[in-house]
């Protein structure tokens, strides 16, 4: 699994700057002004009842007790308490409809009645490690019940291992970080769930409940075997050397893996069997005298053109459809692009998972490699992977070479880049 510190950036750059503060405001004025789904965009005025509002502030709406909605305002000038707007401002609202005349408090005030005695259940995808012990980050479907930062849950992954543990973190639709997940969300909203485990046991492609609402019983189903998967492989040398002043990265082969679709039953999130994946075996060595984050090198390790494109464009998670207008589409985009890089990654961990199981001794001898490589390098630390990263393109794709890079913008200065003979 890969950490997810850079993934996280996602969710951070599009949160309210001024969530952990405490104010309400009420509205004197609110006007339907278009759609961005998930979001209905309001134009409001409003005066400050307390605190202080900042841009991109947030509310929970509360009706009769019940949570409805979630609100994020953006804001021109930070206001404090007593202030009113001048002009229009937006507002973008989740759920519920707003009015005028009506207070919205930010999620610590809003106080929508949870009953302590709930249940709920949901799904995982790929899970991605925190940097605390035993953080896992991942997003998920099928959200039934209300839940809150704070609840235990506890789960059983694709391989049958249970584990247990508690809500650190809601993310709803990349912009809001509540602290009560509503029951009812509008259709296709994304959700994300940071948790902290009582133990090691990942949290991938799991089925979640409250507390206690596993039971004995295995929580899916199980005909006494497990599939086996297969799949055609083929081993390409490479050898090639990616290095700066502080990594020496030397891809020795790439293993042209194809996973058998007849097994696509078994998937808990959908694989595209129409790719070709490549499975990369390097050795990793700091060569600097400080520590290295490897994670960082990896997330980004992939196929890459002469010119700094990379192959990382067929699959990365935020990218902009086509004929899209949509700012917050487009500004994701240039952030995935430019700032991240690798995110494609979470679309072929299912793929990666695959073929780990089909080396006998996986667990043992290559699992802790693999996640001492997604993490901090020592100086003069050197480490071999067979299974270091995996990437995902069409089968006409026409190889060059192979890179990754460093910082936190992508240009040509700080890219490591290595032909493909």
């Amino acid at each position: 699994m890969l950490r997810i510190h850079l993934l996280l950036a996602v969710a951070l750059y599009y949160s309210s700057s001024g969530f952990a503060q405490s104010f309400k405001i009420q509205l004197t004025k609110a006007t339907l002004a278009a759609k961005q789904d998930p979001f209905v965009v309001y134009q409001v005025q409003f005066k400050v009842v307390s605190g202080t509002v900042q841009n991109r502030s947030e509310f929970s709406l509360v009706r009769n007790g019940a949570l409805k909605g979630y609100a994020q305002l953006e804001l021109a000038e930070p206001l404090s308490a007593g202030q009113s707007t001048r002009y229009d401002e937006v507002l973008y609202v989740l759920g519920d409809g707003v009015s005028a005349g009506q207070t919205l408090g930010s999620h610590d005030l809003a106080n929508p009645t949870v009953p302590a005695n709930r249940t709920f259940s949901f799904k995982t995808t790929t899970a991605f490690l925190g940097d605390g012990a035993n953080e896992y980050f991942t997003t998920i479907s099928n959200p039934k019940g209300t839940l809150k930062i704070g609840d235990l849950l506890e789960y059983q992954n694709f391989k049958g291992q249970r584990g247990q543990g508690k809500i650190k973190e809601i993310v709803v639709a990349q912009k809001l970080r509540p602290t009560v997940l509503m029951d009812g969300l509008p259709a296709n909203t994304p959700v994300s769930l940071a948790i902290v485990a009582n133990q090691a046991t990942d949290f991938s492609d799991a089925t979640v409940t409250s507390a206690g609402g596993l039971g004995a019983a295995p929580a899916t189903a199980n005909t006494g075997t497990t599939p086996t998967v297969t799949g055609k492989t083929q081993t390409i040398p490479v050898n090639a050397i990616l290095q700066n002043d502080e990594i020496r990265i030397t891809v020795h082969n790439l293993t042209k893996f194809n996973p058998d679709p007849a097994t696509r039953q078994y998937d808990l999130i959908k694989v595209d069997y129409s790719l070709d994946y490549y499975v990369v075996d390097a050795t990793f060595e700091n060569i600097s005298s400080h520590p290295v984050d490897a994670g960082e090198y990896l997330l980004r390790l992939n196929f890459f053109s002469a010119d700094g494109k990379s192959a990382d464009e067929f699959l990365r998670l935020f990218k902009k459809q086509n004929g899209s207008a949509n700012d917050a589409q487009t500004q994701a985009d240039a952030f995935d692009q430019l700032g991240l890089g690798g995110t494609s990654k979470i679309r072929v961990a299912p793929v990666l998972v695959k073929y780990q199981t089909m080396i006998p001794d996986y667990e043992k001898t290559h699992k802790p490699v693999v996640d001492a490589l997604n993490g901090t390098m020592k100086p003069g630390q050197k480490l071999h992977s067979i299974v270091a990263t995996m990437m995902g393109v069409p089968p006409t794709y026409r190889m060059e070479g192979i890179g990754t890079w460093k910082g936190t913008v992508l240009n040509k200065k700080n890219l490591l880049f290595a032909p493909i003979k």
